[in-house]
């Protein structure tokens, strides 16, 4: 397979790399409830830090709000950002578009499969409702693969309302309310990007 999003490694699960600075609230719970929600599929999701303390916990209020949204956060450790690392994945979602950028840097041939979390919600939602170039039945007969190149094609076409709005906001050490306004936009984020990466999926699986 050649091109630009050709994976270096594949022919196991459709991999999906979550990324922000610490790896310890954006990014850890984007993996847990991705995990949680894509759970029987073939999928493996992986999380990275662009400035990660290896080895480092969750703050107990990313956990708890792991939690609240059905993840499954015990055991996390932070993991740094590396190359290799982004090599794994067909799908790179950054909290920010500093955590994109970072990917990016670091393995440039992954520009075309990486976005922001809340970007790639946003086309995804596009492409569910195209009926000329999406729409869930011709969704349904794609690859992961496919749908990703598929949602890639709207980047120029559906913007979003401000250059900020792909930003999931920073909770850590900040105040509770923080953490809760955050991870929400991670749970809504993170259920577009389910309902486009799963469309089909379980029809498929069984038909």
């Amino acid at each position: 397979m050649s091109g630009l999003f050709a994976p270096a490694v594949h022919g196991g699960p459709f991999t999906i790399l979550t990324v922000c600075s610490g790896n310890l609230c954006r990014s850890a719970i984007a993996e847990q409830l991705l995990r949680a929600r894509l759970n029987g599929q073939d999928f493996r999701i992986i999380s990275a830090g662009s400035v990660a303390n290896p080895g480092q916990p969750m703050p107990e209020e990313a956990a708890e709000m792991s939690r609240r949204y059905g993840g499954a956060p015990d055991g996390h450790r932070a993991a740094p950002l590396t190359a290799a690392v982004v090599e794994q994945a067909q799908l790179v979602l950054g909290a920010a578009r500093e955590h994109r950028a970072a990917a990016v840097s670091l393995l440039p041939r992954a520009s075309r499969h990486a976005f922001t979390l809340t970007e790639f919600a946003r086309l995804s939602r596009a492409l569910l409702q195209d009926d000329e170039l999406g729409g869930p039945d011709r969704v349904a007969g794609m690859t992961p693969a496919e749908r990703v190149r598929a949602i890639a094609a709207f980047r120029g076409s559906v913007r979003p309302d401000a250059p900020d709005a792909d930003d999931i906001e920073d909770p850590y050490r900040r105040p509770l309310a923080v953490y809760e306004r955050s991870a929400e936009q991670v749970d809504a984020a993170v259920s577009d990007v389910v309902a486009v990466l799963s469309a089909g999926q379980r029809e498929a699986h069984h038909g």
